[in-house]
């Protein structure tokens, strides 16, 4: 059977908000990434295809002011640098070997600059030529959305519900050492669907607004473009007091 090829758009943004006074967030979308240097606010707008093996992702940095920057910032240099089209290897296997290169890298720059807490999630989508592999780490979110109905893709790796504060406590997060608990990002694959958007968003989106709001104003939207657009705006209105980083993809099947 003669694969199809897909033409996947995105759009992408990064704010520091209303209320932090640093963006401790990152993404990457086809080599692109947010400068830590760059006080503005991120936004960058491309297309993919499927036969092309790209990742795009979001990074939410922790451990406060630069030690989050600097992680969110060293695993996303990893992911950039990673080949995710060599297929000695299935999509899912090359998500895990670079999310654990990631990990050893944050972890290991920690340790040696006696840096505690130190570490970032890590949310990310690779559309390859026969499928759409998923990956996460913490609670930086990935969802699909077809025909106007969400479902959340990622796993949220944090304490239950009746065990934590007001804020997420993650319990995996990419920067974990081996002392703590065994390395385990989540991984899944999706079939291709033309018409289908994806987002892969930070904390600071979820947190106010649920995932019935996400799916409405994302499906309404004219373009990515207008989805994260209205998706940061909506958060930001209703008093987000962290970083927002959002992509949204759309799946376009190409007839020729």
């Amino acid at each position: 059977m003669e694969n199809k090829h897909y033409r996947i758009k995105y759009h992408a943004m990064s704010t520091t908000g209303n209320v932090r006074k640093n963006n401790e967030d990152n993404l990457l979308c086809d080599g692109h990434s947010r400068d830590i240097n760059d006080e503005e606010d991120f936004s960058y707008y491309g297309e993919i295809l499927s036969d092309d093996s790209k990742i795009l992702a979001v990074f939410d940095g922790m451990g406060g002011g630069e030690q989050g920057e600097v992680a969110s910032s060293m695993a996303t240099d990893v992911a950039r640098n990673y080949n995710f089209g060599d297929e000695s290897k299935s999509l899912s296997d090359h998500i895990l070997e670079c999310a654990k290169e990631m990990n050893n890298k944050v972890h290991t720059y920690a340790e040696e600059n006696q840096l505690e807490h130190m570490g970032t999630t890590f949310a990310g989508i690779v559309f390859g030529k026969n499928e759409i592999s998923i990956g996460n780490v913490g609670d930086s979110r990935i969802y699909k959305v077809r025909n106007g109905k969400i479902e959340q893709l990622s796993v949220d790796h944090v304490l239950p519900e009746e065990l934590k504060s007001f804020k997420n406590i993650i319990t995996q997060y990419v920067g974990m050492g081996e002392e703590e608990k065994e390395f385990s990002p989540a991984l899944s694959t999706e079939e291709y669907c033309n018409g289908d958007r994806y987002i892969i968003c930070s904390d600071g989106l979820t947190e106010k607004l649920n995932d019935e709001e996400v799916g409405v104003l994302c499906h309404v939207a004219q373009s990515v473009t207008d989805a994260s657009d209205i998706l940061v705006s909506q958060a930001l209105g209703q008093g987000s007091n962290d970083n927002i980083t959002v992509i949204v993809c759309e799946l376009e099947e190409l007839t020729s």
